[in-house]
């Protein structure tokens, strides 16, 4: 009996219990990493996620302080505005009394002392703020300070003089917070010259 040779060219037959590396999905052309490049590639990578972190914590920072920033600038213009009524809220009082006592007594002329009287207080309190009244009458038209809403022809003042007041305009230091609107002078309006004896009859 002839006895039966195994091919050559069989493919091995792997060890019982290892995986080959085509086996495993891994290239076979993949350097093998020694102990010290591996724990290099960890460190790199703890590196790397450290760092996201850090940016993230930073980021989180940056929101809650531009949060914050907002909320006191809220806080800071809402006592602003509180501080400002105060004096509003004073003279409003004022005014109270005065109707108050006038519908008590019936007296006109009391009712208006005490209009005045609020008035007055009012414009002091707002001068202790710096706010101030921008005068007007017999002045020139300024346009930064005045809003003129009509014309008044007439010889007797100066082009553009405030001739009156229809609201008072106020200003903070230099700056205005509502510019009065005025009357103002214009040139009077020239008739024209009488027409002589021959240009009427033709």
């Amino acid at each position: 009996m002839t006895k039966k040779h195994p091919r050559q060219d069989a493919a091995p037959v792997p060890e019982e219990g290892r995986t080959s590396p085509e086996a495993s999905g891994v290239s076979a052309d993949l350097p093998l990493l020694g102990p010290e490049e591996f724990r290099s590639l960890l460190s790199r990578a703890a590196d790397r996620d450290a760092v996201e972190v850090r940016y993230l914590r930073a980021q989180a920072d940056l929101e809650n302080f531009r949060r914050r920033e907002g909320q006191e600038r809220r806080r800071a213009a809402e006592d602003e505005a509180d501080r400002a009524l105060g004096p509003v809220l004073d003279a409003l009082d004022s005014f109270t009394r005065a109707v108050e006592a006038a519908e008590k007594g019936q007296d006109f002329k009391a009712l208006l002392d005490g209009v005045n009287l609020a008035f007055r207080e009012l414009e002091r309190r707002l001068g202790d703020a710096g706010v101030t009244r921008i005068e007007g009458v017999g002045q020139l038209l300024d346009p930064s300070q005045h809003a003129a809403v009509l014309q008044e022809p007439t010889a007797d003042h100066p082009p553009l003089t405030v001739l009156q007041v229809f609201a008072h305009g106020w200003r903070r230091g230099e700056r205005v917070l509502r510019p009065a609107q005025v009357k103002v002078a214009a040139a009077p309006v020239e008739s024209p010259p009488p027409a002589a004896d021959g240009e009427r009859e033709s």
